[in-house]
C-alpha cells in the first residue's frame, strides 16, 4: 500500500481526487531499487506501471545494429511502463536505474481490474495516459528532428 501523499508526488496522479488516489494506493507498492537494477527489458512482457518518487532511470533501446541508445532519462515525479495497462503488451525499451531509486509500482492487471470495477477511475486515468503518450510523442519528434538537423549527410540537402 502507498499513501496518497506519496502518490501526489507523481505528475501523472497529482491532480486526481483523493478517492482515486486511495484506490490506486491500495494496490500499489513502494520499492527501492539499487543502481544498475534492470526493471524490465526491451521486448519483455510489461506487467508493472512505474512511478519514480526519487532517483533516476534510463530508458534504453537496442538499435538494429545492436547499439544501445538512451531514449530518455526519467526524473522524479515521472511515470513509465504504461504498456502494462494494456493486456499482454511488450516494452519498447529497457529500463535501468541510473542510481538508487524509490519507485511506486502497480500491477497492470490490478489496474485494469480497478478500471472495470469503476469506469470513472478507468476513464480518468486513461485520459492521463493519453496526455502522457502525447507528451512523449512530441518529445521524440523533437529529438528526431534535431538528429536530422545535425546529421552530416542530411545537412547537405
Amino acid at each position: 500500500m502507498v499513501e496518497k501523499n506519496d502518490l501526489k508526488k507523481i505528475s501523472f496522479l497529482k491532480d486526481l481526487p483523493d478517492t482515486i488516489l486511495e484506490k490506486v494506493g491500495a494496490i500499489a507498492q513502494l520499492e527501492i531499487f539499487d543502481e544498475e537494477s534492470i526493471l524490465f527489458r526491451q521486448d519483455q512482457e510489461q506487467t508493472l506501471l512505474y512511478m519514480l518518487v526519487s532517483g533516476k532511470v534510463f530508458l534504453n533501446c537496442r538499435s538494429g545494429s545492436g547499439k544501445s541508445l538512451t531514449l530518455d532519462e526519467v526524473s522524479s515525479g515521472r511515470t513509465f511502463g504504461v504498456s502494462a495497462l494494456m493486456d499482454e503488451s511488450s516494452g519498447t525499451f529497457t529500463a535501468i536505474c541510473a542510481e538508487t531509486s524509490s519507485i511506486i509500482t502497480v500491477s497492470g492487471k490490478q489496474m485494469r481490474r480497478l478500471f472495470e470495477e469503476d469506469f470513472e477511475i478507468g476513464h480518468t486515468l486513461m485520459l492521463k495516459v493519453v496526455e502522457l503518450f502525447k507528451s512523449r510523442m512530441e518529445m521524440h519528434t523533437r529529438q528526431f528532428l534535431h538528429s536530422l538537423a545535425i546529421h552530416p549527410e542530411i545537412k547537405q540537402f
